[in-house]
């Protein structure tokens, strides 16, 4: 903006000094105006500016997410299909296979951003997760496509860390384990343990360094499925897996140590599955039950008479958990022994669970259920319990069909 001198010449004015000077000229237009009402004027502009920046952001969020999805729609749509096959292959890919299972170029699909390439492998894992302890070439399609570089510039940089980890820890991939230093030891309890359960995928010297000290806190749910995962990849790549017994010894919450013993039967060396029902008669009634439940998992013969034998010393929850134990092993030959639990039971929950086993407990379980329905018509209330357990039986063989 020029502005005419008398003697011709001219100054410029721009920047800082516009600015300045309408709000010169602003502030003297309202200063005839009592200070509140200036006050006022001057929080209503505020306002006004305030909410169209605000709208602005809204809106270039909205445009950016918008974009996101599609990007990732596409890339579903393209390459879903090549990266499941990939990700079940026996074999482990090479960038050709890659090219051919998804019929693109390697520089076509890393067009697509890392973070769209990294939710969509995460999704198929996902699906796959219900199918399979292991996913055998997740880490290598990361690494072919980028993501597990993404991954680790993201824990470099501090940057979306606990997603980034949770997406590590699910696909059950390795990262130099100098990133993982800075959270091994973090103050938020979320971000530490999932480091520490990554720490188990990248060490290969002292993978279970930290997990007296994790099991021994408050556990959540999600935790104990992720190391349940875990150890399927653990057992999958050949690694040496923790000493689940020796290690429950050391652990003081009852929670993991439970969670411990459970897990003997899917990861367990033969012989601390032969040694579970040592736990039966445990001074603490959580980790017989544990005991109990893994017997069944394993549905083992040998130990079913020891179940059966420290039945009466059992107080009622665990008597159930003997019940479906013997059930689970369904050996055949202990019909009486539901008949038995059935009729010295006290407890209505367990003389319901005794009869609930023995109704599904092959056909002499059905011959005596039936038989013993016959013994207590009089009995109203033993009848209409009997014929509910009957009723939902027929009712869960008709889904069958």
């Amino acid at each position: 903006m020029d502005y005419e001198y008398p003697d011709g010449q001219s100054v410029d004015f721009y920047g800082f000094e516009v600015v300045e000077f309408y709000l010169k000229r602003l502030l003297l237009y309202y200063s005839d105006y009592a200070l509140n009402i200036r006050l006022l004027y001057g929080m209503i502009v505020a306002c006004i500016i305030t909410m169209m920046v605000l709208f602005v952001l809204f809106m270039r969020r909205i445009r950016r997410t918008r974009n996101r999805q599609r990007e990732f729609d596409s890339a579903r749509k393209n390459l879903h299909d090549g990266f499941y096959q990939i990700l079940i292959s026996g074999t482990k890919p090479q960038v050709k296979d890659l090219e051919l299972a998804c019929d693109m170029t390697l520089d076509r699909i890393t067009l697509y951003r890392p973070e769209t390439l990294s939710k969509l492998i995460s999704e198929i894992c996902m699906d796959l997760s219900r199918e399979l302890d292991y996913i055998p070439n997740a880490e290598p399609l990361c690494s072919l496509t980028g993501v597990k570089g993404f991954y680790e510039r993201s824990l470099a940089s501090a940057h979306r860390v606990l997603f980034t980890l949770q997406n590590l820890v699910n696909m059950q991939i390795p990262v130099n384990e100098g990133l993982l230093a800075v959270y091994i030891n973090h103050y938020d309890n979320n971000i530490r343990h999932m480091a520490r359960m990554c720490h188990v995928i990248s060490s290969n010297s002292d993978p279970y360094r930290y997990f007296l000290d994790d099991l021994n806190e408050k556990q959540g749910l999600w935790r104990f499925m992720m190391l349940h995962r875990l150890f399927g990849w653990v057992l999958a790549n050949e690694r040496q897996m923790p000493q689940f017994l020796i290690l429950a010894e050391k652990v003081q919450n009852e929670e993991s140590v439970a969670f411990l013993i459970q897990e003997v039967a899917y990861w367990g060396t033969e012989q601390e599955k032969a040694s579970l029902h040592k736990l039966f008669l445990s001074p603490n009634y959580r980790y017989r039950a544990a005991a109990l439940h893994a017997v069944a998992i394993l549905r083992d013969k040998s130990q079913e008479k020891a179940a059966i034998d420290t039945f009466e010393q059992q107080p009622e929850t665990i008597r159930q958990e003997v019940l479906k134990a013997v059930y689970a092993i369904n050996s055949g030959q202990y019909t009486d022994f539901f008949v038995r639990a059935y009729r010295t039971s006290a407890l209505k929950q367990t003389r319901e669970v005794a009869l609930n086993c023995l109704y599904s407990y092959g056909r002499d379980g059905r011959r005596t259920f039936e038989l013993l329905r016959g013994e207590v018509l009089e009995n109203e209330s033993d009848r209409m319990l009997m014929d509910q357990i009957d009723a939902m039986g027929i009712l869960n063989q008709l889904r069958m069909f």
